[in-house]
């Protein structure tokens, strides 16, 4: 099985979790609303049990490649509870939903799985299984537990990434604007990056519980001892406030440290890997509201500390992005699947030259196009995360070619939808190329969503240049949206349409807002609701004139 998300299932939380997530794979897959709600519903059943159960369980999400070309959604729950009569009603009930459910129970774990059959599995592709797990790793997340999972998992991928690769681990932690550590089940420190020794002034070395107190406040020894001791103990996580020694100016700042165990390949926790926050700036605003006497210097101090925050969020925000970019590709191998599509590719044109028509030879050269510019991606990708500075990169892009290239990729849906598509020519400028194929892909697949039902859609792609700036406008003929509504439809998450009409994550035209932020430009629509809907994008020719700090 090809494993698209996991989910943890521990409370509540998880369960709504995994009913959206299970929704959301069948939806990707091409279902029907009522089988994705049947299918989402019978995997909530076996979740709801596993929690219930109290034991440690999680849930798989992915796709099974079966005889025949056929594929199929699979979602696996596993669990380390007894299988209890309570787990028979739950099955029971989920085999009057879904048609193959089955159970496997090893000992004293169960493995109940549900398998649902794609219609038309042919249109999901390797490639097409990469962005499902793209869109997982980076669709927002539901509630404010959700975000804290998250930031649970990738801290708890990055210790994998650790023993996996403690080379780009190292390159990559000394250039993100935190503490990064980790410790074995003795205390003693057996990693950190550069910001941490410099922040500390001791040798890694010398450093270790019994010799932390050398830099922890007094009034914060005894609770920190007590802390890190428990940590070892039961093997649990720890996330506490603690002021440590700036080595620099021997003041003690305040610090949020936030401790993960980490198993290895037996499931035994040897080491714990953490990360030390910078909170200071908060905890001085916090005790400055908390005061406020000396109401002039109270301000001062909160407008500084406000400032000092603020950056370091932004810092840490940006840095984030980063690492789970790099994360993401380290941890799959997206290269070999390209060169064993390149390899088939020329066995095919070589081998069987004769018995391709011409028609399948063309078809064959847009999918090795195609392949080309995804191993183009890969590539600009992993350069990016390896750059020791983090300036947005610009270059000539050729707009006309992005477009062409984005009107092959979506000449399935054109054909479908028989849209007639009208573009001018469109410059040569200068910016970042994969961005701004994002931009127009976002636009042009909007285009083609919101379409009216037995109307024939009409897109065109205008162009008004100046000397320094160019204007793009993408309108259409569908459904539109409510001209009162323009001021929120660049809004993060803002939908103007139902969702079971018109599947999206809401965040698409924000993307859209930001790439244009980054080059110095701009986005605005018009519409009229059921007429027509205008997307004009201001870009300039060159951005030599600007310094990007985004």
């Amino acid at each position: 099985m090809k494993e698209i998300v996991r989910v943890s299932l521990e409370n509540e939380m998880d369960l709504i979790l995994a009913h959206k997530r299970s929704m959301k794979l069948a939806e990707l897959c091409g279902l029907s609303l009522s089988i994705q709600t049947t299918f989402a519903t019978a995997v909530s059943e076996i979740a709801r049990c596993a929690i219930e159960s109290g034991a440690e369980a999680f849930m798989l999400l992915g796709i099974d490649f079966l005889k025949a070309n056929r594929k199929q959604v699979t979602a696996i729950v596993y669990d380390t509870a007894p299988y209890t009569p309570k787990w028979q009603e739950a099955v029971s009930y989920a085999k009057r939903l879904a048609d193959n459910v089955k159970v496997v129970r090893n000992g004293a774990h169960i493995e109940v799985s549900l398998h649902l059959e794609i219609n038309f599995a042919g249109v999901i592709s390797p490639a097409k299984l990469e962005s499902f797990i793209q869109y997982f790793e980076s669709e927002p997340p539901i509630s404010p537990y959700d975000e804290i999972r998250r930031k649970n998992i990738q801290l708890q991928d990055l210790a994998q990434r650790l023993r996996e690769s403690e080379a780009s681990y190292s390159f990559l932690s000394d250039r993100l604007p935190l503490m990064i550590f980790s410790v074995n089940h003795l205390g003693t420190i057996t990693f950190s990056n550069k910001w941490l020794q410099d922040y500390l002034g001791i040798p890694i070395t010398q450093l270790d519980i019994a010799h932390w107190q050398q830099v922890v406040h007094t009034e914060d020894q005894h609770r920190m001892a007590s802390d890190l001791n428990q940590l070892i103990i039961n093997k649990k996580a720890l996330r506490q406030q603690y002021r440590l020694r700036q080595n620099s100016t021997g003041k003690y700042l305040w610090h949020m440290i936030s401790i993960q165990p980490a198993e290895n390949d037996r499931d035994l926790t040897t080491q714990w890997v953490g990360f030390i926050v910078d909170i200071h700036a908060q905890k001085l605003i916090e005790q400055t509201l908390k005061d406020n006497t000396e109401l002039k210097e109270t301000q001062q101090k909160l407008v500084y500390h406000q400032q000092q925050l603020e950056q370091k969020i932004e810092a840490l925000n940006r840095s984030n992005y980063e690492l789970e970019q790099f994360a993401h590709l380290a941890s799959h191998d997206l290269q070999e699947p390209l060169r064993k599509l390149f390899f088939y590719a020329d066995v095919l044109q070589q081998k069987y030259r004769e018995t391709i028509d011409a028609s399948g030879v063309q078809i064959l050269n847009n999918m090795t196009q195609a392949a080309g510019r995804m191993k183009e991606l890969i590539r600009d990708l992993l350069a990016y995360s390896e750059l020791n500075q983090r300036e947005f990169e610009f270059g000539e892009v050729n707009l006309d070619t992005i477009l062409e290239e984005l009107l092959k990729d979506f000449e399935i849906v054109i054909r479908d939808k028989g849209a007639v598509v009208r573009k001018q020519p469109l410059p040569i400028i200068h910016g970042n190329a994969v961005k701004l194929r994002q931009l127009f892909s976002n636009l042009l697949s909007n285009a083609l969503k919101y379409s009216k039902a037995g109307v024939t859609p009409q897109i065109d792609i205008t162009c008004l240049q100046t000397p320094e700036a160019l204007a793009i406008t993408v309108r259409d003929n569908g459904i539109g949206f409510d001209p009162k509504q323009q001021h929120r439809i660049f809004e993060l998450f803002e939908r103007l349409h139902s969702r079971s009409r018109y599947p999206g994550t809401g965040i698409g035209l924000s993307i859209c807002k930001r790439i244009a932020e980054l080059h110095h430009g701009s986005i605005s629509a018009t519409a009229e609701a059921g007429e027509y809907a205008s997307f004009q994008v201001t870009l300039p020719l060159s951005q030599q004139s600007y310094i990007h700090t985004a």
